[in-house]
């Protein structure tokens, strides 16, 4: 895996720091700062031995609880005046500042400090280990940090101090420090870092256990005190804020005693160094630049309050869990979520993650990957995105195609845009309807016999003619048999529907002399259809079965267009329209009025008109004669109606002026029967 990631994922946690804020610290440790203030009053470090001895004797004298140097005397004090003993014999008792700073060792709680090197060094001593170190559980390939080399103070001091530790940080790859070690093996033997060190001997025990498996360390167990680290037995340090929280106090205050007792009586105290030309400045997530001896204080500070931050040895196991369980759960949640909802809870669900990640590690001290759960997350989110999205659109595609087919480009494009306004939610609207329906079928189909050829006649009569209606904004709704049913003004409004549905009726019309040239040449049979078109308020809506249903419209306005169709084979009509259409035509139409009719299941007389197509030639003279045939009619006056039907049926032969001939005959022959302009039909 590269560093890059477990690099952001270390710096994810570091923002977690910062969002914790900081906390207060135990007050049970205490830096002494060799600051610049310090610097400048006994000059440029290192100082003289006798100087530091001073400084351990006020601190003993307050009754300090263990002191930890963060220091190590690896040289002679040049400046001690012994040093001049061989040049100058004369000179006699000269004092060794080594010798005074050893003495201050043996008389004052002082736990020094040194260095490992994972380099070779030509030093050939080794640590004092006054403590027992016992390693249970890991075998024999231990995975503590192994040093190559060390670092120690001068013999004279080393080997006087009650006790020492390694005072190491090992900071990431970025030089950020986020654990410190607190156990290496070197020589095969294990020494404890300079916190741990100067909180076993203050707890004055001497074993301790540095427990683990095969995976590595998990712990490290003395006393009263059980501390859990890494596989390597480094503890992850849980930071309680950024340079300069814990309490400091100067050197050169120390020194001349200006400081409260009170702030030194029984606490840890940590003599390091802020100054900056000392160079021991570190970064940890809080601060860039803090003071290496504060990482230790805050690493004793951890122990001491039991408050830990712990990556189990077996962590990537549980990395794995959860990113599997991240992956699936909510690949499988978003599958169920609509997609309004699906931004607002993705955001809710990263705010919960964050606030899961951040309980995990400060609540419960759990130190797991955080980065891959986010990283699992947020791909999982974007795949369900991704398939959602490829899903709708291969839905958005069928459903054009299968629009397509019933609606004009137009109308499917509002639909498909507009499809959250509740469009197919039932409601009354006004539609112009329009039925059609081929004229003798049944002795067509008796003609032609085989089912493939009667297929394939209706197709090729359908195709062009609800390519036509599409084109004119109308929506296909239902083919019955050889019928159509068709409708304008829904689910969309349609300006001017009634005119688009007359002037689709006329082009149907005249569209059928190329349709027959391609059917009767194989068939031997040529199609003529009648046309009905009516306009009034329906409901329309998505109706149907709950799992199955279809956008439609239905009322009393939808069966009297389908009477409208039907009634044209009395009139020999080829396109029969009511008033309420007649009267909302915006264009100019060869219209003639046909008949007052009542309808079966209807009450009402409906006028209606037939729209006179090119192909059938009405000239102006007979029309003026048939309308006014038509007046005499209604009003009444039947001899004169007589009189110009026959006449119009002598030039002109039609069913159309037979039918009104016969309709005048026997109201002139059956004086007893009422007169009535009104022809009720007794059939649909």
């Amino acid at each position: 895996m590269p560093q890059s990631f477990f690099s952001l994922d270390k710096r994810l946690r570091d923002f977690m720091f910062v969002a914790r804020g900081e906390l207060p610290t135990s007050d049970n440790v205490v830096i002494v700062d060799i600051d610049e203030k310090s610097l400048k009053e006994y000059g440029q470090w290192p100082w003289q031995r006798d100087v530091f001895a001073k400084l351990l004797y006020s601190l003993s004298d307050a009754k300090v609880g263990i002191i930890g140097l963060d220091i190590v005397f690896a040289e002679e004090d040049r400046s001690s005046p012994h040093r001049f003993q061989k040049q100058y014999p004369e000179l006699k008792n000269l004092p060794n500042y080594d010798k005074i700073l050893a003495v201050a060792l043996t008389k004052t709680p002082t736990i020094g400090g040194y260095i490992f090197t994972f380099e070779p060094t030509d030093e050939e001593n080794t640590p004092m280990l006054p403590a027992v170190f016992i390693q249970k559980g890991m075998g024999k390939n231990s995975t503590v940090l192994k040093p190559k080399g060390v670092v120690l103070n001068i013999p004279i001091l080393q080997n006087n101090f009650y006790s020492s530790g390694f005072f190491n940080n090992t900071p990431d790859e970025g030089g950020m420090i986020r654990s410190v070690p607190l156990v290496m093996d070197y020589d095969g033997m294990i020494f404890s870092s300079l916190a741990l060190e100067m909180i076993r001997v203050y707890s004055g025990v001497n074993k301790v256990e540095v427990i683990g498996d095969e995976a590595g360390v998990s712990n490290i167990k003395f006393g009263d005190f059980n501390i859990p680290t890494d596989k390597v037995g480094r503890l992850v340090v849980n930071f309680r804020g950024g340079g300069r929280h814990f309490k400091y106090i100067s050197a050169v205050d120390i020194l001349k005693g200006n400081f409260d007792p009170k702030d030194i009586e029984g606490k840890f105290v940590l003599v390091g160094t802020s100054a900056v030309g000392l160079f021991d400045l570190r970064s940890i997530p809080f601060d860039s630049a803090i003071a290496g001896v504060e990482v230790h204080a805050n690493a004793i500070d951890n122990i001491l309050t039991g408050d830990f931050l712990y990556q189990p040895a077996d962590i990537v196991v549980y990395d794995l869990m959860v990113i599997w369980f991240i992956s699936l759960f909510f690949a499988l949640l978003f599958s169920f979520v609509n997609s309004w909802l699906l931004v607002p809870l993705a955001i809710a669900i990263l705010y919960g993650m964050f606030e899961l990640a951040f309980y995990m590690l400060f609540s419960e001290g759990i130190v797991f990957n955080l980065l891959f759960p986010f990283v699992a997350y947020i791909l999982t989110l974007i795949l369900s995105v991704g398939i959602d999205y490829i899903t709708a659109s291969r839905q958005k595609e069928q459903a054009k195609r299968m629009l397509g087919k019933k609606v004009s480009p137009a109308v499917m494009e509002y639909l498909l845009e507009h499809s959250s306004d509740d469009l197919v939610a039932s409601r009354e609207v006004e539609a112009s309807i329009l039925f059609s329906d081929i004229r003798g079928f049944t002795s067509i189909s008796e003609k032609i016999g085989s089912p493939d050829k009667l297929i394939h006649l209706l197709n090729t009569y359908m195709t062009p003619m609800v390519e036509n209606i599409v084109g004119h904004k109308g929506t296909i709704d239902k083919f019955i048999g050889d019928a159509v049913m068709a409708y304008w003004n829904a689910p969309v409004p349609i300006e001017h529907h009634a005119d688009s549905a007359v002037k689709s009726a006329i082009e149907q019309i005249n569209m059928l002399v190329e349709v027959n040239k391609v059917i009767t040449p194989l068939y031997d049979v040529s199609i003529a259809i009648g046309i009905g078109i009516h306009t009034g308020v329906v409901t329309a809506g998505d109706m149907g079965s709950e799992g199955r249903s279809d956008y439609t419209i239905i009322g009393d306005n939808v069966n009297l267009a389908s009477r409208l169709e039907g009634l044209t084979k009395n009139y020999d009509a080829q396109v029969l329209i009511s008033k309420a259409t007649h009267d909302l035509l915006k264009g100019d139409y060869n219209i003639r009025p046909i008949d007052l009719v009542e309808v079966k299941g209807k009450h009402e007389a409906v006028e209606i008109f037939e729209v006179i197509c090119a192909n059938k030639e009405v000239g102006d003279v007979e029309l003026r004669s048939y309308e006014e045939a038509t007046a005499y009619f209604r009003k009444g006056e039947l001899l004169d109606a007589l009189k110009i039907y026959e006449e119009l049926q002598k030039n002109h032969p039609c069913k159309l002026y037979a039918f009104y001939i016969e309709r005048c005959e026997r109201f002139l022959q059956n004086p007893d029967l009422d007169f009535t302009a009104v022809l009720t039909m007794t059939t649909k």
